[in-house]
């Protein structure tokens, strides 16, 4: 398991930063562009502050994606795009043009997933994911249907939440070139817990070989041993 626990939340959300540089250069270098998604929740607004701060970003060739949405209009609180809009994208000069957003606003939702299914690229650079409390990734929730769902986005109905989802497959997660995850506070030990020890079921321990950024509280007692990097 590529694990790497770092003391603090703010630690954490700083190395995903500085790796999400390191990547985006590379990738221009190797192919012309960076092509990155977006997670949604809290814990990237912490990694954005920074992000937006970091020199030396290509940010003209960076195309910006999202694993999932909300099914709310880009003005929402509740909109994974609109968070990353305030609390990084209107500091930083990507073209607007590179900025893919999910229309999580639009009816039926099975029709935004077709629509961003064809926009994506051949292949994410990176797809950065968070994880819940209960295990989930992107909007790939325990129990429900999209967890077997093919192609590249899906509509999922999220049944505890009384709501429907966009949402990247695994099929598009683990396509990506680098699958990072980055998980943060004591609620999520539990679930952690069971992914390290390979128990139970959760969602996110679908995702192929990814690297964690995990802050100690979410690391919990089991942190001898490993290192961060």
């Amino acid at each position: 398991m590529n694990l790497h626990i770092f003391p603090t939340a703010q630690a954490a959300a700083d190395a995903v930063a500085t790796a999400f540089a390191r990547a985006a250069r590379d990738a221009v270098t190797a192919r012309g562009a960076f092509h990155v998604a977006l997670s949604g929740g809290s814990t990237p607004k912490r990694m954005y502050s920074t992000l937006r701060e970091l020199p030396d970003i290509p940010w003209k060739l960076v195309h910006i994606y999202f694993g999932d949405e909300r099914s709310v209009g880009p003005d929402s609180p509740e909109s994974n795009y609109g968070a990353a809009q305030h609390d990084l994208l209107s500091y930083v000069p990507v073209p607007p043009a590179q900025i893919h957003r999910m229309e999580g606003e639009r009816r039926p939702l099975e029709e935004a997933a077709a629509a961003y299914a064809a926009l994506l690229p051949e292949r994410l650079d990176v797809n950065l994911l968070g994880m819940g409390d209960d295990g989930h990734t992107a909007s790939l929730f325990p129990g429900t249907a999209a967890l077997e769902a093919q192609g590249r986005v899906t509509a999922n109905w999220v049944p505890q939440l009384d709501t429907g989802r966009l949402t990247m497959t695994f099929g598009e997660i683990n396509a990506a070139r680098q699958r990072w995850l980055l998980v943060a506070g004591e609620t999520k030990q539990a679930a952690l817990a069971d992914v390290r020890a390979g128990r139970g079921a959760h969602p996110v321990a679908r995702v192929i070989d990814p690297v964690w950024f995990v802050d100690a509280a979410a690391a919990g007692a089991a942190t001898q041993g490993d290192q961060s990097p």
